[in-house]
Parts: structure tokens; sequence; C-alpha cells
């Protein structure tokens, strides 16, 4: 019996330790903390990798699952099933901008550099945008279309305002990259903005 209790031990041992380790990790909460430039880089970069990724995901499902509508012609009901699906997708990548970009670029906290709060209240600004326009893009949907042409132009609608969100969210790092060189070297030298950068349009 004693033998179980000390494997039991050294287990519970490891899981603390693993949860220790990944506390002191890049997950850390660095809200309202100022940081390296680099662990900011890092951090930020991160989130907006890991938001897009998110809305490659719900793009992929909505693709899946509007595949045979886009087949017929709309006659049998398609378009508003797929004008259903479309909602749900927007609401999925609003939650996405919430949970995992607007929390991430919190948690990534402040740069130790001149105007660094300037900097990383830039990113945030930018991500209270794309909210602001997928909302207004979900509000459009309460319009129901007539046809299947004007459903898929609802489709195309929703597309661009994502796409316009990421270049905004592109010229908002440069923005950021002007503001002070040791940000622009942080930038340049993070690997996690140098995979978004490959990653984007």
């Amino acid at each position: 019996m004693r033998g179980w209790v000390a494997v039991l031990v050294v287990v519970l041992g490891v899981v603390v330790l693993c949860g220790v380790v990944a506390a002191a990790s890049n997950g850390r909460d660095h809200t309202g903390d100022t940081v390296r430039a680099s662990t900011w880089a890092d951090a930020a970069c991160g989130a907006v990798g890991a938001w897009e990724g998110d809305l490659h995901a719900i793009r992929d499902e909505y693709q899946r699952n509007n595949y045979a509508a886009r087949q017929h012609d709309g006659g049998s009901g398609d378009s508003v099933e797929g004008r259903v699906t479309l909602r749900e997708a927007i609401d999925r990548a609003i939650r996405a901008t919430e949970d995992t970009l607007q929390e991430g670029l919190k948690r990534a906290g402040n740069p130790d550099v001149s105007n660094g709060a300037q900097a990383s209240a830039t990113l945030r600004a930018w991500a209270q945008r794309t909210e602001h326009n997928l909302r207004v893009a979900k509000q459009e949907l309460k319009h129901k279309p007539g046809s299947t042409s004007e459903a898929y132009a609802l489709v195309a609608t929703q597309a661009s305002a994502l796409v316009r969100s990421i270049l905004d969210g592109q010229a908002a790092f440069n923005q950021v990259a002007n503001v002070d060189p040791a940000l622009a070297d942080a930038l340049n030298g993070s690997k996690n903005c140098q995979e978004l950068k490959e990653g984007q349009p």
C-alpha cells in the first residue's frame, strides 16, 4: 500500500511541476506589466497567429458544411441554410476575436521601451475595431437574401471584413515598429512574428 502511495506522490509531483513550468512559459499573464520588448513581441504575434488559426478553422468548417449548398441553385432553401451557418461562423469569429485576440494582446503587457504603452494600445485598438467590424457584418445577416446570388454576396461581404481586418492589423504592426527602433528589432527577431508574416496575404 505504501508503495502505491509513493507512486501517487511522485505522479502528483510531476503534474504540479509541469503546471509550474507551463505557468512560467509564454502562457503567463502580463496584463498591465512592463516586459522585455522581445517577450512582448512574441506574445503579441502569438496571439494574432492563434486568432488567425481560429479564423482558418472556422472558414474550413463553414466551407465543408456548405459544400452541398454550392452544388444547387438555391431553389430548395440552400441559401437560407447557408445564411444560418454563416451567422454561426460570424458568431464564432467574434468570440475568437474577444477570447483569443483581445485577451492575448492584453495578457502580452507593455514592452519596456519609450512609448511602449502606446504601442500595445495601438494593437489593442485594432483588435477592438476588428470586433466592431464583425458585429456590423453580423447585423447585415439579419436581412434575408432573396436569391442565391445575394446569399453569396453576403458571404463575400463577411470575408472582405475579415481580410480588411487582417490588413489593418499589418498596418498596426507597421505603426508599432515605427514607435521605437527597439520594437522594430523585437518584431523582426521574433519567431512568432516571422511565422505570422509568412502566413498573411
